[in-house]
């Protein structure tokens, strides 16, 4: 019968910052910067591609809609934004963005934020308390009893 190795110093870690685009980590003066980016590109996507009737004057509202539309402006960053020496090469990502990540998200938007009860002049939409079961600091105790300080990856 084999018997499992005893496990070796736990790996380092890699430290994760959050990146530009994370609403809920931004300070002020970094969520001022990041509303003027966003207003500014959505202007720019709405007229561009004529979207006024399926991303309506009010999406800032939305809170969902916006995390959708700077979700999607940061791919689009990625997707026609290259250093300096290879911006004269060939490039398939500003394809793929409209395929992958621009109008997906356009239909996923009439599906997460309903639009339909907005006006021109008059958004209706209203966050909603999402609660959460009376019993998660029960469940989570009980699911850390279950894991035990000689438990380790790899299933042995």
């Amino acid at each position: 019968m084999n018997t499992p190795a005893a496990p070796g110093p736990k790996p380092s870690v890699p430290q994760y910052y959050p990146c530009r685009y994370s609403w809920r980590h931004l300070d002020q003066d970094e969520a001022a910067a990041l509303w003027q980016e966003l207003i500014d590109w959505v202007d720019w996507l709405r007229h561009t591609y004529q979207l006024g009737s399926r991303i309506p004057s009010c999406w800032f509202q939305h809170d969902g809609v916006r995390e959708e539309l700077t979700a999607l402006m940061a791919a689009h960053t990625a997707a026609y934004w290259c250093e300096q020496e290879t911006a004269e090469l060939p490039r398939e990502d500003p394809s793929a963005w409209h395929t992958q990540w621009l109008w997906p998200t356009v239909e996923r938007l009439t599906k997460i934020s309903d639009f339909s009860a907005c006006q021109p002049n008059r958004c209706r939409y209203t966050r909603q308390p999402q609660p959460t079961q009376a019993n998660l600091a029960e469940y989570i105790a009980a699911d850390l009893d279950n894991h035990s300080d000689t438990t380790h990856r790899g299933g042995q």
